[in-house]
Formats: C-alpha cells, sequence, structure tokens
C-alpha cells in the first residue's frame, strides 16, 4: 500500500528530519488501525507557515 500526505509544516523547521519522522510514524500508526502494510508513505510540503501564519489557518 502508497499513500500520499499534502501537509504545512512550522517555520522553521528541520524539513528532513520532521518528514521521515511524520513518515515512519504514519506507516505504523496505518499498520496498527488496519493490519495492512504501507511499502511507502510520500509528502508533500505544501508551504512552511509561521506562528502568526498558523493563527490565520484555512479550512478546507
Amino acid at each position: 500500500m502508497r499513500l500520499h500526505l499534502a501537509l504545512d509544516l512550522p517555520y522553521p523547521t528541520d524539513i528532513p528530519q520532521v518528514c521521515e519522522r511524520i513518515q515512519q510514524d504514519v506507516a505504523e500508526r496505518v499498520a496498527q488501525l488496519t493490519g495492512l502494510r504501507v511499502g511507502e508513505v510520500t509528502l508533500t510540503v505544501q508551504r512552511l507557515v509561521t506562528a502568526a501564519g498558523a493563527s490565520r489557518g484555512r479550512v478546507r
């Protein structure tokens, strides 16, 4: 199974470290919840958000 996530990250952040952690956590949690093995989790970082920008969040 493959998953693709699009997300915003806070600025500043260590993008490679945070993305690797998210990939691992998502794969593990999906496996726990569904019993399915996730072979690949790809991420798209849509934007970096400052604390001020986060408070103006959008609803999708």
